[in-house]
């Protein structure tokens, strides 16, 4: 029997997916629940659909992404911080506050631990499936 899912379902699936299950499991517990509903032909025609949107537009963000990371591979971005007269930082810089200056999102910097120094900054960028590099120089403000 083939089941839409509507809810996380564990060892089952996830929302939105269709299961095949044991007829049993599917009319006594998962449509019971509201876990699940009866997978039509209508369903079974809009999920293809929905599955083809999908599939278009994680292509379409990939697209964009490797042409940001074009963009922005070996480059240098200037980031400004306040410094002790020794040269450290007040605070610390962390992925967020990089992600602003160079316009990516936060989970595609690899940061091993938060920039406390002024200088250069080797970076690496994940976009895409894609790595690249950036250059981080810290001034003093």
């Amino acid at each position: 029997m083939k089941i839409l899912l509507l809810k996380d379902v564990r060892k089952v699936g996830q929302k939105g997916q269709i299961v095949e299950v044991a007829e049993g499991y599917g009319r006594n517990f998962l449509i019971k629940t509201g876990a699940g509903k009866l997978a039509t032909a209508s369903i079974l025609k809009n999920q293809e659909k929905n599955l083809d949107q999908k599939e278009k537009s994680r292509e379409e963000k990939i697209k964009k992404e490797l042409e940001l990371l074009g963009q922005i591979n070996k480059k240098t971005f200037i980031l400004k911080a306040k410094v002790s007269e020794k040269g450290h930082l007040f605070g610390a810089i962390h992925k967020k506050d990089i992600a602003e200056v160079v316009g990516v999102p936060e989970e595609a910097i690899s940061l091993d631990k938060d920039i406390k120094e002024v200088g250069e900054h080797n970076l690496n960028v994940r976009l895409g499936g894609k790595k690249g590099k950036v250059i981080l120089k810290v001034e003093a403000l």
